[in-house]
C-alpha cells in the first residue's frame, strides 16, 4: 500500500511529465511516435474492455532501437506505469504513484524516455488528463510545454504532428475565463503557426485539419491579437479551401471561424463572395450533412448577410431562402435534439430576418403567405417557420420593427378550420406556443400565461380532452371572456382536476397551473374546485409532483383556505399539513414561502399538533427554513410557539432573528389578548435588546414588533412601565439615516406616546423634527404614523411660542398638507388633519415666532390639497370639528345634523377655505391655481355643486359656520370676533366671483361649464316664489345677479346663446323690483 498522495502533486506530475515529453520530443529531429491507434476524432478516451498493451508490440524508434535492451526491466517499468494510468480503475493513489514511477524513470535511466516516447498509449493518456483537469491545464502551460509542442508540429514526424496537435487542442479549451493561457498564447506565437500548418496543408490530413482548426476556435474568444494575426496570415484563403475539402468536425469548426472573421472584419465578406463559397454554404444546409456543421454554416450565412447587403442578393439569387426556411423547420421535421437542433434553427431565421430587412417583415410575410399555400405540407412547413421566427423574436426585433402580436394570433388560429390536417394543426399549435412563450410578444396580449397553459396542454392530452381544450383556447383568443367562462366554468374544473391523477409530469404541471390561475381570479372556482373533490389530488401531488406543481398545488390550497372556513375545514381533514410542513422543510425558497402562507392560513385557529411541529422546526438545524417557519406561525401561533420564538430572538443569526421579531410583530398586531398578557412583557425585554444592535434588518423589525406591543400601552400597565425607558433609544433609531429604521422607530414612538406620563416626558423636538423627515422621505404607511405621532404629542400639549418655533423650524405644517396631496386614503389623512387642526390653535405673532399656520400664505402652492378636496372629494371622513384658518380667520366646518362627512360637505369646507386663502393674497392663489392646472376642473366641480346644492334655507346640512378675528384690537388687546353663517350655495357663488374677477380666462371656463344657464333657472325659480307669502327672501339672487355681471364684462359670454336666454329673466326680476 501507498501513502495517499493530495491532487495537487498528482497534477504537478502530470505537468512535469508533459512538459518533459514535449522538450524532448522537440529536440528529436526525425523521431516517431506511432499513434496509428489514437481515436480519429482527437478525443483521448480509453475503454475498460481494451486489452492490455502486450511488452512484446511497443515500440519504440529505430535512433534508438539497437540502445533498447531490456536488461534492467526498464520497458516492462514503463509499460506497466502506462497501462496503470489508462485503466479508469485505478484509483487516484495508484495514478499518483504511476506517475512518479514515471518520472524517476526518465530521471534515473538513459533508456526510460525513449521506452516512454515509444509507447503507442503515452501522449493519449497525458492528454486525456490535460482534458479532465483544468489545474493541470494551466500548470502545462506554465511549465512551459507550447514552444515544443509548436516545434513538434512543425516536424515532420506525422505521428509528432497529431501528438502536438491533440496536446494543444486540450491545452487551448480554457476559453475566455483562461487569462493565462491566453497570454501565453499570445507571447508564445501560436495563432501565426497554426494557420501556417493549415496553409501547407498537413500530409496527415483531416485529423490535424479538425484538431488545428478546433484549437483556432477556441483560441478565437481569448487570446490577444488573434484576430490581427489571422488575417495576416491569409486565414480567410485557408478556411474558404477547407471548407469544401474537410471532414465534417472541420466544416464545422471553418464555418465557425469564418463568421466570426466576418463579424470581426465586414472587408472580409468580399472575399467570401469572390470565392463562391455562399453556394458551399447554402449547400452545407442541407439534410444530408451533420447537425453541427448546419448549425455552423446557417451561423456563417448569418454574419455574412448581416454584414452585406450584395451577399443579401447572391443568397436570395441562389434560391437560398427557400433553403433557409427548411434550415428552420429541420429541427421540427427531422426530430432534432440538442444545442446544435436549436442553434440551426435560430441562425438560419436570423439569416432570413437580414435577408427580408427585419425578423418582423418575415413574420408579416410568412403569415400572409399562409392564404396562398397549395398544399397542407405547405402550410404545415410555413408554420413551422413562423414558430421559429416567434420564438427567436426579442426587444431588438421589436425595437427595428414591432410586430403585432394580435394580428399574429388571429392569423394562427384562423387556420383551425373544420377536417385539419393533422399536421397542419400541429405546427399552428407549435406556432401558438411560440408566440404565447415569447416574453416581448406576450405581454401584449390578454390572458397569454392562461393560453400558453392551455397550449402546452393540447400538445399531450387525448382526443376528447383536446377538443375541449381546443375549445377553450379559442373562446380565450375570440373574445374577451375570463379563463374561468372559456373552460365552461365548473365543467372545465372538473376537466382539468380529472387530468391530475393519471397524468405525465408535465400534462399535471400544466392542469395545476390552470387551476392555481383559476383560483386566483376566480371566487367561484374555489368552491367548484372543492365540490369537484380536487383538494385530495391536490395534496397528493403536494406529496409527489414536481417542485413547480408542489408549489401551485400550495398555492391553490391557500386560495381556498382563504376563501370560506368550510372550505379551510376541507383541506385540513385532506391531511394537508405534512405535505406542507415537508414542502416548508425540503422545498426550494419560493416553494417553503408559499408553503409557510398557507399553512398560515390552515392553521388560523390554534392547531395544538401542527403549531408543536412548527415550533419543532424553529429548535431544529435547519437554519434556512426557520425564517418560513415563522412566517407560517404569524397571527397564530400558541403560547409554547410563541416562547420559542421569543427565545430565538437571541438566535445568532441575523436573518432568523429579523423574521422572529417580524413574525411576533405580526402576532401581536392581530392579537389584542397577547398584548395585554405577560408575554408581551417577556417579548417587549428580548426585543429591547435587539435595538441596540448594528444590523439594519433586525432594527427595523425589532421597531415593528416595540409598535406591535405598545399597541395596548394604556390597558397593559406593566408593558408601559417598561417601554418608558426605551423612548431615548427609539429616539436615535427615528434620526437614522436609514429610512426603513427611521419610519419603524417612528412608528413605535407614535404608539408609545399614547401613554401620557411618556408623552409628558417626551421632549418635542426629538418627536417632530424625524417625524417631519419621514413624513417627507417616507413610505406612506410611515407618513401615516409619522403624522400620528406629531398629533399625539401635540394634543395633551399648550401650543406655546417655544412649540411653534419647533414646527416652524422642521417645516411640519407644509409636510402634513404635501401628505395630504398625496394621500387619498381618509383613514391615512385623519391624523393629519387633526395635527392641522391644533396647530390652527397655535397664538399669535410675536418678534420673530409667527404662527404655524402663516407658512400657508408664503407658499401659496400648499392650497393645492384643498382644490383636490374640492374636485375630486374623499368619501366618509369621519371627523367632528376642523379649526384651520391662515392668518385672521378660522374655519369651523360645524356640520348641522350629522357628524359624518360625505363629499359635498368636503367640498363646501374646501370652498371655504379657499375663499380666505384668497382673501389674504388673491394672486397667491390665482397663480397657484394655473401652475397646478387644477382651475378647469375646479371651476367644473363648482358649477356642477350648483345644480345639486338646494336653496338657501331648504337644509341646514350644507351650512357653515365661520368664526372671524377682526384687525383691529380692543383697549384690553383682545381681538373682536364675530360667527356668522353661510349656505353652500352662496360659498360657492362666492369663490366663482372671485375667480371670475381675477382671471379672464375663468370667465369663458365658468360659461362653458353651463353657469349662465345655471344662474338664469335660479333666478326664475326665486322669481317664482317671491309672490308667494311665505317666501322669505334672502340674499341669494342678488349674489347670482352679481356672477352674471362680472361674466358679462366678457364680448364672447355677452354674444353666447346662453346669455341671450338670460336677459327676459333679469328684466322680469327688475321689473318686479322697481
Amino acid at each position: 500500500m501507498h501513502q495517499t498522495a493530495s491532487p495537487s502533486l498528482t497534477l504537478s506530475r502530470v505537468a512535469k511529465l508533459a512538459t518533459t515529453l514535449g522538450w524532448r520530443f522537440a529536440a528529436s529531429n526525425g523521431s516517431t511516435l506511432a499513434t496509428n491507434d489514437l481515436e480519429r476524432n482527437g478525443d483521448a478516451k480509453f475503454q475498460d474492455s481494451e486489452p492490455p498493451t502486450p511488452h512484446s508490440i511497443i515500440k519504440m524508434g529505430s535512433r534508438d532501437r539497437s540502445s533498447m535492451e531490456d536488461a534492467d526491466g526498464t520497458l516492462a517499468s514503463v509499460a506497466q506505469c502506462i497501462e496503470q494510468l489508462r485503466q479508469s480503475s485505478s484509483s487516484v493513489q495508484e495514478k499518483e504513484y504511476s506517475l512518479k514511477q514515471l518520472l524517476e524513470l526518465i530521471d534515473t535511466r538513459e533508456n526510460a524516455f525513449s521506452a516512454v516516447g515509444s509507447h503507442s498509449q503515452a501522449v493519449p493518456v497525458l492528454v486525456s488528463l490535460l482534458r479532465q483537469e483544468n489545474e493541470l491545464r494551466v500548470k502545462v502551460l506554465l511549465g512551459g510545454c507550447i514552444p515544443p509542442l509548436l516545434g513538434l508540429l512543425r516536424s515532420s514526424s506525422a505521428e509528432g504532428q497529431i501528438a502536438a496537435a491533440k496536446t494543444i487542442y486540450a491545452v487551448s479549451q480554457g476559453g475566455a475565463r483562461d487569462h493565462v493561457g491566453s497570454k501565453i498564447f499570445s507571447t508564445e506565437g501560436v495563432v501565426p503557426v497554426l494557420w501556417e500548418q493549415l496553409q501547407k496543408g498537413i500530409k496527415t490530413g483531416s485529423l490535424v485539419d479538425s484538431l488545428l482548426t478546433g484549437a483556432l476556435k477556441n483560441l478565437s474568444s481569448s487570446t490577444e491579437g488573434f484576430w490581427t494575426a489571422t488575417f495576416q496570415a491569409g486565414g480567410v484563403d485557408a478556411l474558404v479551401k477547407l471548407l469544401s475539402t474537410g471532414q465534417p468536425n472541420t466544416q464545422a469548426n471553418v464555418c465557425f471561424l469564418l463568421a466570426c472573421m466576418m463579424m470581426e472584419d465586414a472587408s472580409v465578406c468580399s472575399k467570401v463572395l469572390a470565392s463562391e463559397a455562399t453556394k458551399q454554404l447554402l449547400k452545407l444546409l442541407g439534410s444530408g450533412n451533420e447537425a453541427c456543421v448546419r448549425a455552423e454554416a446557417a451561423g456563417a450565412l448569418k454574419s455574412l448577410s448581416s454584414q452585406c447587403k450584395e451577399a443579401r442578393r447572391e443568397i436570395a439569387n441562389f434560391n437560398g431562402i427557400p433553403v433557409l426556411i427548411n434550415a428552420t423547420i429541420a429541427p421540427s421535421k427531422e426530430f432534432m435534439q440538442g444545442e446544435y437542433a436549436q442553434a440551426l434553427q435560430e441562425n438560419a431565421m436570423c439569416a432570413l430576418a437580414n435577408i427580408s430587412g427585419g425578423l418582423s417583415y418575415v413574420i408579416s410575410s410568412l403569415g400572409q403567405s399562409l392564404e396562398s399555400c397549395s398544399s397542407p405540407a405547405q402550410i404545415a412547413d410555413t408554420l413551422g417557420a413562423l414558430a421559429s421566427a416567434l420564438m427567436i423574436y426579442d426587444s431588438t426585433a421589436e425595437s427595428n420593427r414591432a410586430s403585432d402580436p394580435v394580428v399574429i394570433e388571429q392569423t394562427l388560429v384562423s387556420q383551425f378550420k373544420p377536417r385539419l390536417p393533422f399536421l397542419v394543426q400541429e405546427r399552428t399549435i407549435e406556432a401558438l406556443a411560440s408566440l404565447y412563450g415569447n416574453s416581448v410578444l406576450s405581454t401584449k396580449l390578454s390572458n397569454s400565461e392562461a393560453k400558453h397553459l392551455l397550449v402546452g396542454l393540447i400538445t399531450m392530452a387525448t382526443n376528447e380532452v383536446q377538443d375541449e381544450l381546443m375549445r377553450a383556447l379559442l373562446t380565450l383568443c375570440n373574445s374577451e371572456e375570463s379563463l374561468w367562462r372559456a373552460l365552461q366554468g365548473r365543467e372545465g374544473v372538473q376537466l382539468l382536476i380529472s387530468l391530475l391523477g393519471l397524468s405525465s409530469e408535465q400534462q399535471q404541471e400544466c392542469a395545476v397551473a390552470l387551476l392555481c390561475l383559476l383560483s386566483n381570479e376566480n371566487d367561484e372556482s374555489k368552491w367548484a374546485i372543492t365540490a369537484a373533490g380536487g383538494i385530495p389530488p391536490l395534496v397528493q401531488i403536494l406529496e409527489t409532483g414536481s417542485a413547480k406543481a408542489k408549489e401551485d398545488s400550495a398555492s391553490i390550497l391557500r386560495n381556498l383556505c382563504n376563501h370560506s372556513e368550510d372550505i379551510r375545514a376541507c383541506v385540513e381533514s385532506a391531511d394537508a399539513v405534512p405535505a406542507l410542513l415537508w414542502l416548508l422543510k425540503n422545498g426550494s425558497p419560493n416553494g417553503k414561502e408559499i408553503a409557510a402562507k398557507t399553512l398560515n392560513h390552515l392553521i388560523h385557529k390554534s392547531d395544538t399538533a401542527t403549531i408543536s411541529q412548527l415550533t419543532a422546526l424553529l429548535t431544529s438545524d435547519l437554519p434556512e427554513s426557520k425564517v418560513y417557519v415563522l412566517d407560517a406561525l404569524k397571527s397564530s401561533a400558541a403560547n409554547d410557539a410563541i416562547e420559542t420564538m421569543i427565545k430565538i430572538l437571541s438566535s445568532t443569526k441575523e436573518e432568523t432573528q429579523a423574521k422572529s421579531a417580524s413574525a411576533l410583530a405580526g402576532i401581536f398586531e392581530s392579537r389584542k389578548d397577547l398584548r395585554e398578557s405577560s408575554i408581551a412583557v417577556k417579548t417587549l425585554w428580548s426585543a429591547i435588546k435587539l435595538i441596540s444592535v448594528e444590523s439594519v434588518s433586525i432594527l427595523a423589525e425589532a421597531s415593528r414588533c416595540l409598535a406591535a406591543i405598545f399597541l395596548s400601552i394604556k390597558e397593559n400597565r406593566d408593558v408601559a412601565a417598561v417601554a418608558r425607558d426605551v423612548l431615548s433609544p427609539l429616539v436615535v433609531l427615528a434620526n437614522s439615516s436609514v429610512l426603513e429604521v427611521a419610519e419603524l422607530a417612528t412608528c413605535a414612538l407614535a404608539n408609545l406616546i399614547l401613554d401620557s406620563e411618556v408623552s409628558e416626558k417626551a421632549v418635542a423636538e426629538e418627536i417632530i423634527f424625524p417625524a417631519t423627515r419621514v413624513l417627507r422621505e417616507g413610505s406612506v404607511s410611515g407618513k401615516t404614523h409619522a403624522a400620528a405621532a406629531i398629533a399625539r404629542l401635540l394634543h395633551s400639549r399648550q401650543i406655546d411660542y417655544a412649540l411653534t418655533d419647533c414646527v416652524n423650524r422642521a417645516g411640519t405644517v407644509l409636510a402634513l398638507v404635501s401628505f395630504l396631496e398625496s394621500v387619498h386614503a381618509s383613514v391615512a389623512t385623519s391624523e393629519a388633519l387633526e395635527a392641522l387642526a391644533i396647530l390652527s390653535r397655535s397664538e399669535g405673532a410675536t418678534g420673530e415666532i409667527k404662527p404655524a399656520w402663516a407658512v400657508l400664505a408664503e407658499f401659496p402652492k400648499s392650497i393645492t390639497p384643498i382644490v383636490l378636496s374640492i374636485a375630486d372629494a374623499a368619501p366618509l371622513l369621519q371627523i367632528k370639528r376642523l379649526k384651520y384658518y391662515p392668518d385672521f380667520a378660522e374655519i369651523s366646518l360645524m356640520y348641522w345634523g350629522t357628524q359624518l362627512l360625505l363629499p359635498l360637505d368636503v367640498k363646501i369646507g374646501g370652498a371655504a377655505l379657499l375663499i380666505c386663502a384668497a382673501k389674504v393674497s388673491h394672486q397667491r392663489v390665482m397663480e397657484d391655481l394655473s401652475e397646478s392646472n387644477l382651475c378647469t376642473h375646479l371651476i367644473q366641480s363648482l358649477v356642477a355643486m350648483l345644480t345639486s346644492l338646494g336653496n338657501p334655507g331648504d337644509d341646514d346640512n350644507d351650512s357653515i359656520s365661520i368664526y372671524r378675528h377682526s384687525k383691529e384690537e380692543t383697549k384690553n388687546d383682545e381681538y373682536n370676533s364675530s360667527t356668522g353663517v353661510i349656505y353652500g350655495v352662496n360659498l360657492v357663488m362666492w369663490l366663482l366671483s372671485v375667480l371670475a374677477c381675477h382671471d379672464e380666462r375663468c370667465k369663458i371656463v365658468i360659461m362653458e361649464a353651463g353657469a349662465v344657464e345655471v344662474l338664469t333657472d335660479r333666478i326664475s325659480n326665486c322669481f317664482s316664489h317671491y309672490s308667494q307669502i311665505e317666501f322669505k327672501e334672502d340674499s341669494s339672487i342678488w349674489i347670482y345677479t352679481l356672477l352674471l355681471a362680472i361674466l358679462f364684462q366678457n364680448r364672447d359670454i355677452i354674444r353666447a346663446h346662453a346669455t341671450m336666454k338670460s336677459i327676459p329673466v333679469l328684466a322680469n326680476w327688475l321689473r318686479s323690483r322697481s
